[in-house]
């Protein structure tokens, strides 16, 4: 990804239906796992210039660090919607959180936050530098919401006005 080699293949597509694929693909495995999983669409969004698969994996990874991430509390709802000049898809739990000092490393390379109980969860550290280097491709943003103990909201936001 870094040397510039993932080609990315823009379409015209509707981000409500990338977003329902992901739900729609997760929704019986969660909820085996105890998941509330829910999905929250706003059916005025235009259609997007995106590369489907790229959006779908950022969401993906999203939704897979919920899982992850989630303590007691079992709730994750992906939502889509409109801010200003841009569309967004959003994932939110209701798990640990992330620390108010891990918020803008979160998305480097391996980074992993070291406290609480996140120890015991599995993975690299790559999920959400991949979804950073994907939402850039996009020329688009990714903001983050997140309370400890409260859980976190990873929004991604794509440019209405961007042309590939």
């Amino acid at each position: 990804m870094e040397a510039g080699k993932r080609q990315y293949n823009f379409v015209e597509s509707y981000l409500n239906d990338v977003a329902e694929n992901v739900f729609r693909s997760y929704k019986f495995h969660l909820e085996q796992k105890g998941f509330t999983f829910n999905i929250v669409k706003d059916e005025t969004i235009p259609i997007l210039k995106i590369d489907e698969e790229a959006v779908s994996e950022a969401i993906v990874n999203l939704v897979d660090n919920a899982v992850k991430y989630s303590d007691s509390k079992k709730e994750i709802i992906i939502r889509t919607g409109m801010d200003n000049n841009f569309a967004f898809v959003e994932v939110e739990d209701k798990g640990i959180g992330i620390p108010e000092k891990d918020r803008k490393k979160v998305f480097e390379k391996f980074f992993r936050i070291s406290s609480g109980n996140v120890h015991n969860v599995k993975g690299s550290g790559l999920g959400l530098s991949i979804v950073k280097h994907i939402v850039d491709a996009h020329k688009g943003k990714i903001e983050l919401f997140s309370e400890i103990n409260k859980g976190s909201k990873f929004r991604l936001l794509f440019s209405l006005n961007k042309t590939f």
